[in-house]
């Protein structure tokens, strides 16, 4: 597997995905009253997000990144739960070909073929969540981009995502919409119950 050019966007970025807010700048503690409507569950996803013309930027619960340059970024949400809290973060990211570039912070290490970015920090899991995001540049490559993730030293997931060509450089594309061989489906799966499986 190799690890595309790109370029770190913020440490933790600031989204909400329908509905789900994710990390916030300034949080308001949770009151648990009768009268707080239901929330929906927060799961782990991979998720891409592109800026338009005008500026604004759409996200999606997907793992299908348009090779939108500068435009386009993707990366991963996990759901930790607990206290808000600071945890020692590695983050493996490797793509299938290698990058023609590679735009990171000091924290990374880039191996030498350009197919694999290791970076290792201090993240601060807020409200349950920890995620980030790296950016589309140009000499990206299509092909397989694999997030490894491991927290205070443990392994704790992993992440496929399918980078495919965009020729006329649309930021109207939808990566829904897009030809991914393993595409994330968003509906978690119900654990088997207990017994042997036929």
């Amino acid at each position: 597997m190799a690890f595309p050019p790109l370029r770190r966007l913020a440490v933790v970025t600031l989204l909400a995905f329908s509905g789900l807010s994710a990390v916030a700048g300034a949080q308001t503690p949770v009151v648990d009253t009768p009268t707080d409507k239901p929330t929906r569950p927060v799961k782990s996803i991979p998720y891409v997000s592109i800026t338009g013309l005008d500026g604004r930027q759409r996200h999606f619960e997907t793992n299908a990144i348009p090779l939108l340059f500068n435009r386009a970024c993707f990366g991963w949400r996990m759901y930790l739960g607990g206290p808000n809290r600071t945890v020692s973060l590695t983050e493996v990211l490797t793509t299938s070909q290698p990058a023609e570039q590679v735009i990171a912070g000091p924290e990374t290490i880039v191996s030498p073929d350009k197919t694999k970015a290791t970076t290792q920090m201090t993240e601060i899991v807020q409200d349950g969540v920890l995620q980030r995001s790296w950016c589309i540049i140009p000499g990206d490559p299509p092909g397989t981009y694999t997030y490894d993730i491991s927290i205070d030293g443990e392994p704790r997931g992993e992440f496929v995502f399918c980078a495919i060509e965009v020729p006329d450089q649309n930021p109207n594309t939808d990566p829904r919409d897009l030809n991914c061989p393993n595409k994330f489906n968003a509906v978690e799966r119900a654990r088997p119950l207990g017994g042997k499986a036929a």
